[in-house]
């Protein structure tokens, strides 16, 4: 075989290895939780609406905002790991065919 197409994939192993190492670095990264900050003059007294606590629907979608953003950071980290899987698969493919091209 000619040495151009080993050539050729000597350089799709080493762009799908580094691709693979971006999406496991990537995987490692996560969106931080949303924090509420403190009403200003929340010390002064309590306000409610129909007796209800102002802050309270708030502080509700603080809570449901942050359980959204724990999932999106697991469904996140799942997807890169496994990009990098295959990135890395197609990379040990690429070297295989490398290997298998030089032999003959």
């Amino acid at each position: 075989m000619e040495i151009g197409i080993s050539i050729i994939w000597l350089v799709f192993a080493v762009l799908f290895f580094t691709l693979g190492l971006y999406h496991w670095n990537v995987a490692k990264t996560n969106v931080p939780p949303f924090k509420l900050s403190e009403r200003p003059g929340k010390d002064m007294g309590s306000v409610k609406i129909l007796g209800a606590d102002i802050d309270q629907p708030v502080k509700d979608f603080t809570d449901g905002f942050n359980k959204h953003l724990t999932n999106q950071n697991e469904l996140s980290k799942k997807q890169n790991r496994r990009s990098a899987y295959g990135y890395w698969l197609a990379a040990l493919t690429a070297l295989v065919s490398l290997f298998l091209g030089l032999k003959n």
